[in-house]
């Protein structure tokens, strides 16, 4: 079934009578992380309990202390996890992409999140319902071992940034943050506006531009309406912290992880570049 999600309204155009076998084909070619790290077995139970729908700007898909009606694995677009801070503008926790899950709670047994997630970039993604997920932990393994260790890695990430926030100048914490962007969109162009990067880093818009002003003026980024490209990857590894890396790897792991053969300590930071 193709839903096509628009504010708050939901169209849906009657499935095609061959759907199993436009599952399989849409697991094969899914462009979310996750779903192409499961077996074929897997990636068609998942597939098939999911609606594809289509992300709009400003979307919200997850509302603090609602329950939890759907989750979704994205496949195109992006979206920010927000944490409320008092009477302060909310704070981006999380920037999400085509290798991100949404409905972590669902994963440890709870209903509601604390958690506000908002569409930033138009997009897809494939949503299931927060039954249909939760039968599907119990019953397939290899899924739920998978989410699991994204659940990690996502705990690994946030005890990072708590880390790298507390420590580290605003160009560290920038550079970072375009890195980890960049792996998240597998693109050196980011389609994110100031105001977005200023969210995610709890600084003012001001401090953003001033920063960014600087590493135009260095060559290292160009930056155009709502979007900055990523021109010398090299000079900004350079500004940035390793918190970078530890984010970036711990997902990797999280995809790449087996029973049999565990990472081990000294994989746990790759050297830039490999």
């Amino acid at each position: 079934m193709l839903s096509i999600e628009h504010g708050h309204s939901l169209a849906t155009i009657s499935p095609a009578p061959t759907r199993e076998r436009d599952d399989t084909q849409r697991a094969h070619h899914s462009n979310n992380d996750l779903i192409r790290h499961l077996s074929h077995s897997s990636q068609r139970r998942l597939v098939g309990c999911c609606d594809e729908v289509r992300l709009n700007a400003r979307q919200t898909l997850q509302e603090r202390n609602l329950p939890l009606r759907h989750a979704y694995f994205l496949e195109q677009g992006a979206a920010s996890l927000t944490a409320k801070a008092g009477n302060c503008l909310p704070v981006e926790i999380q920037t999400l992409g085509p290798k991100d899950f949404i409905g972590i709670p669902l994963i440890l047994g709870m209903r509601v999140s604390p958690h506000r997630c908002i569409v930033q970039i138009p997009g897809r993604a494939l949503r299931i319902e927060a039954d249909a997920l939760i039968d599907l932990v119990r019953s397939d393994s290899e899924i739920k071992k998978l989410l699991l260790r994204y659940v990690q890695a996502t705990l690994i990430q946030s005890s990072q940034l708590a880390a790298c926030n507390s420590r580290h100048s605003l160009q560290q914490r920038l550079a970072r943050w375009l890195l980890v962007a960049q792996d998240k969109f597998s693109s050196r162009h980011i389609p994110l506006t100031h105001r977005c990067m200023a969210q995610a880093l709890g600084v003012r818009r001001a401090g953003i531009t001033t920063t960014m002003g600087e590493m135009e003026a260095r060559g290292i980024i160009k930056r155009g309406r709502a979007e900055v490209r990523i021109l010398d990857q090299a000079r900004l590894e350079e500004l940035s912290c390793n918190c970078d890396r530890v984010i970036t790897n711990a997902h990797e792991h999280s995809l790449n992880a087996t029973d049999a053969q565990p990472a081990s300590n000294s994989g746990l930071l790759r050297p830039r570049g490999k």
